[in-house]
C-alpha cells in the first residue's frame, strides 16, 4: 500500500491515530469519525499510569477509553486489556464501541476526499495485520461476548471483577454505583483487579459519583485529590481529574432566559468561584434541574464537593443533611454543656448491627456528638463504651431504646434488665410507632435544625480490618425502594448496613415526640471534655 505523502510518518503519534482512523456512532445514531472534545483531550494529555476520574453524566470518557483501548491493542503486540463495568450488559456495550471502531477501519464515506480514502486503505491494512479473513471478510480473530482477541496476540476482555491475570490497561467504569449497591464487589475490584495492572501499566478509574462520602470509590476519589498536593507523583499514585457539567459545550439551550430564585443564587455562587456560564449554559441547567431534582447536583456537579453530596431521590434525609452541610454545620467542632442533659438513642442488633448516637438539645438546637456502630458484639461491649463516653462527657441523663427492648428472652430478661446489671440506668423505652415515617419526619424536622460534631464523621475498623461508615455517612445513605419493589404499595425504607445508624438517629426523634426529651437531674457530676 502506498501512503499519501500527508500520512507518512503520522502512525508513530496516538494523539493523531486517535482522532484519524477510527469511527463511532453519535448520539443520533450516525456514523463519525472520532475527534476528541474538550475533557477527552484534558484527560488525554494528563494521562499517567494511575487516573481517577470524577465526572458528569455524558461527557464521552468512555468512548475515549474503549478507542485507546482498541489503539493500543492494534499498534502494540501482546497488549491485554480488560473492563469492568457495574454489570456485564454494560461492559458489553463498552466491548462493542471497540467492535465497531474495529469493523469500519476501512469504511470510506459516499463523499471522501483523497485524504479519507487514504484512510481508508490505511485502515483496511491494519484489519490485515490484526484480523482474520474468513470467507472473505475480515474478523478479529476471537470475537466473543465478554473478549476481542487480534492476530498480533492482543485482545480486550471484560467482567464484573477480573481477578488474576495480567493487564497493561484497566478501565474501571462506575465504581460508584458499585460501591454502593455491591461493596463487597467494589472491594474485591480495588484488591483484585487493581493488582492485575503492573506499576508501568495504565489504570482508569471513571465514575459519576454516588453514596456520598463513603465507599471504596469515594475513598479512592479522595485519596487521588490529596495527590495533588505531591511535588511529584510516583508511578503507583493516583493522578486526579474532576470534570463538570459546564465542561461539555453541548449543555446549552437557547431560549428565553427564566429560572427560580434558588437557582439564580446558585449561578452567583459558581460566578463568586470564578464560573462564569453562559445565559445558554444556564437555561439547560435549570431545564434539567426542574426533571433531576436533588438528584442534579450528584449527576451533573459543579465541583467534586457537590459530587460527593447526597443527591439521589431515594435518600430518606438527602435533602436535610445537604442544608446542613451548605450551612456549615457538619464536621464542626464545638464543645458540649456540661449543665445540659445528655442522651443517647439506641437501634438494637439481635444477630447483626447495634447503632448508638450520643445528643445533646438545648436552646431549640439538637447536637448530635458522637455516635458508635458494632456488628454481633456482647452487651458488654456497648455498655462499656457508654462508660466511656460517661468518662468523657459526663452522666447520661437517658437512654432511648426501642420497644422491643422491653421484651424478655428465653431465660426471662429483657434488655433493659441486662443493661442494668450491666451498670447503666435511666433506660427508657420508646412507644412504638405504628407507622415508620413518622418517625423519620420528625427526625427530618429535627435534623433542620442540628449540629453534627466532627467526631460522628469518623469511620470505625470492624474486626476484619474494613472501613464502617461513619454515622453521618450512614443517614447520608439511608434511602428507600420505590413502590412495588419489595411487593408494598409504598416506598419502603432499605434494611442494610446504614439502616441501623439511621433508626438510632430516628429513635433520639420519636423520644422527642412523645415528649421524653426533657432536662434530668443527673445522678452524677459532669465533667467536661477535651475534645
Amino acid at each position: 500500500m502506498v501512503l499519501l505523502p500527508s500520512l507518512r510518518g503520522r502512525l508513530d503519534d496516538p494523539l493523531w491515530r486517535l482522532q484519524h482512523l477510527y469511527w463511532i456512532e453519535n448520539k443520533a445514531g450516525r456514523m463519525q469519525r472520532f475527534c476528541l472534545n474538550a475533557a477527552q483531550r484534558r484527560l488525554h494529555r494528563g494521562l499517567w499510569y494511575r487516573n481517577a476520574v470524577l465526572k458528569a453524566r455524558q461527557l464521552g470518557i468512555s468512548t475515549y477509553v474503549a478507542l485507546l483501548m482498541l489503539d493500543r491493542c492494534l499498534f502494540t503486540p501482546n497488549f491485554h486489556a480488560g473492563i469492568i463495568d457495574k454489570t456485564l450488559p454494560d461492559a458489553e456495550q463498552k466491548l462493542e464501541k471497540l467492535r465497531f471502531a474495529w469493523e469500519h477501519l476501512d469504511y470510506v464515506p459516499p463523499d471522501a476526499d483523497e485524504s479519507a480514502r487514504a484512510l481508508g486503505c490505511l485502515g483496511a491494512m491494519l484489519k490485515e495485520r490484526t484480523g482474520l479473513c474468513k470467507s472473505g471478510v475480515w474478523k478479529p480473530v476471537s470475537d466473543a461476548r465478554t473478549r476481542l482477541g487480534f492476530s498480533n496476540g492482543s485482545d480486550v476482555r471484560l467482567g464484573t471483577t477480573l481477578r488474576g491475570g495480567t493487564l497493561q490497561l484497566l478501565h474501571v467504569s462506575e465504581l460508584a454505583h458499585v460501591s454502593v449497591h455491591a461493596p463487597w464487589r467494589a472491594r474485591e475490584i480495588r484488591s483484585g483487579a487493581i493488582n492485575t495492572v503492573a506499576a508501568d501499566g495504565t489504570i482508569i478509574l471513571e465514575s459519576t459519583h454516588e453514596g456520598g462520602r463513603y465507599g471504596v470509590n469515594y475513598e479512592m476519589m479522595v485519596q487521588a485529590m490529596e495527590n495533588r498536593a505531591k511535588p511529584e507523583l510516583l508511578p503507583l499514585d493516583f493522578r486526579f481529574f474532576f470534570f463538570s457539567w459546564f465542561d461539555n459545550p453541548d449543555y446549552s439551550l437557547e431560549g428565553r432566559p427564566g429560572w427560580g430564585a434558588a437557582t439564580a443564587a446558585y449561578f452567583e455562587k459558581l460566578e463568586q468561584q470564578g464560573t462564569r456560564l453562559s445565559t445558554g449554559q444556564k437555561l439547560w441547567y435549570s431545564r434539567m434541574e426542574r426533571t433531576m431534582g436533588s438528584a442534579m447536583r450528584q449527576e451533573y456537579p459543579s465541583s467534586p464537593e457537590e459530587a460527593f453530596s447526597m443527591g439521589n431521590d431515594a435518600a430518606i434525609y438527602g435533602a436535610q443533611l445537604s442544608s446542613l452541610r451548605e450551612k456549615g454545620r457538619v464536621g464542626v467542632e464545638f464543645d458540649y454543656r456540661a449543665e445540659e442533659p445528655l442522651y443517647t438513642a439506641w437501634d438494637l442488633g439481635l444477630s447483626d448491627y447495634t447503632a448508638i448516637w450520643l445528643v445533646q438539645q438545648y436552646g431549640g438546637q439538637v447536637y448530635w456528638l458522637n455516635h458508635y456502630a458494632a456488628n454481633q458484639l456482647p452487651l458488654e461491649h456497648y455498655a462499656g463504651k457508654i462508660q466511656q463516653w460517661e468518662q468523657a462527657y459526663g452522666a447520661i441523663a437517658a437512654h432511648f431504646l426501642p420497644h422491643d427492648a422491653a421484651h424478655r428472652d428465653p431465660h426471662g430478661h429483657s434488655y433493659v434488665e441486662s443493661l442494668a446489671m450491666q451498670g447503666i440506668h435511666a433506660v427508657r423505652v420508646v412507644p412504638r410507632t405504628p407507622d415508620i415515617w413518622r418517625g423519620i419526619n420528625a427526625l427530618r424536622g429535627l435534623l433542620e435544625r442540628s449540629w453534627f460534631h466532627r467526631d460522628t464523621l469518623m469511620q470505625r475498623t470492624n474486626m476484619r480490618g474494613e472501613k464502617e461508615p461513619s454515622g453521618f455517612s450512614c443517614l447520608e445513605m439511608y434511602r428507600s425502594a420505590p413502590a412495588g419493589a419489595s411487593g408494598s404499595m409504598r416506598d419502603t425504607p432499605l434494611h442494610d448496613a446504614s439502616s441501623h445508624s439511621a433508626d438510632a438517629a430516628r429513635m433520639f426523634a420519636e423520644a422527642w415526640a412523645h415528649g421524653m426529651v426533657s432536662p434530668v437531674q443527673t445522678r452524677l457530676p459532669a465533667r467536661r471534655a477535651i475534645m
